[in-house]
């Protein structure tokens, strides 16, 4: 499994407060079953700014310290840029922020809302050669109530990272049967931990493959975990949507998603 969304940077941001955190994070990914990930600090007009080269320095020493602690991960430089149009200003073609320095972008929205800017934010990147990822989407209300027009960017090119613990329900039921709906409808396309440290926000994939499976079979488990990362990482093409075959869903998405139509 490769993760496409983690804070083990130490010191960069509010992940890993420090190198020994960072140690014990990518200690408990390899334990799990992780075989490489990105490392992706925020990048956040007037917030956490930091330049790539000090993110792909930080890259640099967590691989060091992953072969002397013999974990032998992959561990690539990206960042999670935060949905602004002053932000451009630093993000002007691929390389610096994309993941593993190629036209592939981690971007999040606000929390709550969507910016009346966000087509022209992901137009203005799809604009200067680089593909967006949007970070989590079922975690925003207002993406949950508006799932139509997130399919419409997946159209449009955006590819989806889906959170884990958002699939396992640890983020509350609708959040869960919002992330069933994505992966079902072919629409995730990578899947992050999106983790901060090593107690709530932890580096684990594991579980959450074991819900892949059940949603929607080794295939799919195996496009969203390994063979699209791998080809993000690569700068390769990925298939904007996925044909599955889905499993019978749980009670509270069949309650939430039941009247949906299918409008691909």
């Amino acid at each position: 499994m490769f993760d496409l969304h983690t804070h083990i940077i130490p010191g960069i941001d509010d992940g890993a407060e420090n190198l020994e955190i960072s140690k014990a994070m990518l200690e408990l990914a390899v334990s799990h079953g992780t075989q490489g990930l990105a490392v992706t600090p925020h990048v956040v007009e007037g917030g956490w700014l930091p330049d790539w080269e000090e993110i792909v320095a930080g890259c640099t020493l967590l691989r060091k310290v992953s072969e002397e602690s013999g974990y032998h991960l992959n561990i690539y430089p990206g960042a999670e840029v935060a949905l602004n149009m002053d932000i451009l200003n630093r993000i002007t073609g691929p390389g610096p922020y994309c993941i593993n320095g190629g036209s592939y972008l981690l971007t999040e929205l606000p929390a709550l809302e969507i910016p009346p800017y966000t087509e022209d934010f992901f137009f203005m990147l799809q604009a200067r050669g680089i593909t967006p990822i949007l970070a989590h989407p079922e975690r925003n209300p207002a993406v949950a109530r508006n799932l139509e027009r997130l399919e419409e960017w997946v159209r449009r090119g955006v590819l989806i990272q889906l959170n884990a613990p958002s699939l396992n329900g640890r983020l509350g039921k609708e959040v869960a049967a919002t992330a069933e709906y994505l992966v079902t409808r072919g629409i995730v396309h990578v899947i992050g931990s999106d983790a901060h440290g090593i107690n709530s926000r932890r580096p684990i994939l594991s579980e959450a493959a074991q819900k892949l499976r059940a949603l929607v079979g080794e295939a799919g488990y195996r496009r969203i975990c390994l063979e699209n990362p791998l080809k993000i990482i690569a700068n390769e093409t990925v298939e904007l949507f996925m044909e599955v075959q889905a499993a019978a869903p749980s009670g509270w998405f069949s309650r939430l998603f039941s009247g949906k139509k299918n409008i691909r």
